[in-house]
């Protein structure tokens, strides 16, 4: 049986939001000069973002 709204693997997703969270929050945090809440929220948009893209490139490919 299909899923006609297309699924995405949860290991790409996942692994988009972790790397680009543990990778934007110090560098914001530190070299940017963000205080850690700010910085933590920049991490999480990140985050956001790059499972957005991971799931409309996913997508694209199964097209």
């Amino acid at each position: 049986m299909s899923d006609s709204g297309g699924s995405v693997d949860l290991v790409p997703t996942v692994g988009a939001l972790v790397v680009t969270f543990l990778l934007v929050t110090p560098i914001a945090g530190t070299l940017l000069g963000f205080n850690w809440t700010q910085a933590v929220l920049l991490g999480g948009f990140a985050g956001s973002m790059a499972v957005a893209s991971a799931w409309l490139t996913a997508r694209r490919a199964d097209d």
